[in-house]
This record gives structure tokens, sequence and C-alpha cells, in this order.
């Protein structure tokens, strides 16, 4: 017999744009100009807490280029 899992998101894996500058301890300027996965529901911006960890890991990789390119 196969089981099968589900991958639930909780609530707080989804952060708000002030929390996620929180979770990073930087400001919300500072987010904006960062190349992290964003999603935009009508005027709110949220962020998955999943994919700002494995940015965090990229970064750690690369040596630290985080901004977008102008």
């Amino acid at each position: 017999m196969e089981t099968t899992q589900k991958t639930t998101q909780t609530v707080s894996d989804v952060l708000t744009r002030t929390k996620a500058a929180e979770y990073l301890s930087i400001s919300k300027g500072t987010l904006d100009k960062l190349d992290i996965p964003r999603v935009q529901i009508r005027r709110r911006i949220v962020y998955k807490k999943a994919d700002i960890d494995t940015w965090l890991e990229a970064q750690k990789k690369a040596g630290g280029r985080h901004e977008k390119s102008l």
C-alpha cells in the first residue's frame, strides 16, 4: 500500500514585507532591492520563509552578491 504525503503551508510560513525585513534584520527599502522571490496579492507583497532561507543559502555560496542588477 502506497501512502502519499501532502505538504501544507502554515500562516507562519508566509511573511509580510514588514516581517520578512524583520526576519532578515534589514529595512523594507533594502528588502525591496534584493532579488528574493515574492508574491504580490493585490497591493500586498508576501514572502515564503522557505524562499528567503533558500535565497540566504545561495548568497553564502555566491559570496554575498544579492542586489538586483540595474
